[in-house]
């Protein structure tokens, strides 16, 4: 049976109430008007959040049922299962013909619904559709191609602004890392393709902490900033065949050119205590001779720029360890 519904805005929170409001108060502007219903879903599962979530979401579901054009599907955990758990799941509950992934600190900026709604409605269509994140090019075809998979990586990463046809999302077997979003696009991505909307706003982050405060914020992501969970999503990939060594050095390039990166903001904000543990945490990988290859190339690509000293400082770290 066909779905009613085209658009499923699939957003996992936890303790994100003060950030959902502003993301409610954007789609309804926009989207509370008789051309988005049926139209629009908007799906939420709670990952047992302790603040006011619940009573932001309540509110919303009031406000919804005046008009009727916005319908909000509200799912509450009894305990915080973790991100991983949070975000497959979401893939279940969904009833939309097409999922549109956000999280509940990445805001759009006005018309963003109104776009999408212009992509999407009576299309059909099989290949996974990106919008654009505010600071964030587009793909570009660079090395025949090559650099795809690290793009699909680092952009998917980001979660907010993805959209596939639910109909096509058979992937299952996720490894225990934060991003299993990361595994569901490059899977989605190999099987089915991708573009790039052409599309005037943007989404944007509006979460205020500085770098440092993320490593132990309600992700948790821990001592290395959930870094290797990528890597090994990488390795698993290139060990079934569904990518090339190629594909694999290109996006495992990109990947420690953004760890290094990362490095570079700790050492700003100060937090240089963190930042020795960060750095010698992602560079604890089997593929030592790879790394120091890869710490290297970086190193000689910013050998002019200011950041030169940075680079071979790293460089340094990585041939004692």
């Amino acid at each position: 049976m066909q779905s009613k519904i085209t658009l499923s805005l699939a957003i996992p929170v936890f303790n994100g109430a003060d950030k959902l409001k502003k993301q409610f108060k954007r789609i309804f502007s926009e989207c509370d008007n008789k051309k988005f219903k049926n139209f629009l879903e908007v799906l939420i599962s709670d990952n047992a959040s302790t603040d006011d979530t619940r009573k932001v979401v309540s509110y919303f579901k009031k406000k919804s049922n005046k008009k009727k054009n916005i319908k909000i599907t509200y799912y509450r955990k009894k305990k915080n299962e973790g991100v991983l758990k949070n975000i497959i799941g979401l893939t279940k509950l969904v009833k939309g013909k097409y999922i549109l992934f956000s999280n509940d600190d990445d805001l759009p900026t006005k018309g963003y619904y109104n776009e999408i709604y212009s992509e999407i409605y009576n299309k059909n269509f099989k290949e996974m559709c990106i919008a654009p994140i505010h600071n964030s090019r587009k793909y570009y075809h660079g090395l025949f191609g090559k650099n795809i998979i690290s793009y699909v990586v680092s952009r998917g990463s980001i979660f907010s602004g993805i959209i596939l046809n639910t109909k096509y999302i058979k992937y299952k077997s996720y490894l225990k890392t934060l991003y299993p979003q990361v595994e569901l696009f490059l899977d989605y991505y190999i099987n089915h393709g991708m573009k790039d909307l052409n599309m005037n706003s943007t989404i944007n982050n509006i979460d205020s902490q500085k770098r440092h405060e993320k490593f132990d914020d309600r992700v948790q992501r821990g001592k290395d900033y959930a870094f290797l969970g990528r890597i090994n999503i990488l390795e698993k990939f290139l060990k079934k065949n569904k990518i090339d060594f190629f594909q694999f050095f290109i996006a495992f390039y990109h990947q420690y050119k953004w760890g290094l990166q990362i490095k570079f903001i700790l050492r700003q904000e100060k937090a240089f205590k963190l930042e020795n543990i960060f750095y010698r945490e992602i560079i604890k990988i089997e593929r030592k001779k790879l790394l120091t290859l890869i710490i290297f190339l970086i190193f000689v690509k910013n050998f002019f720029s200011k950041k030169m000293f940075f680079y071979l400082e790293a460089f340094k770290i990585k041939l004692l360890n």
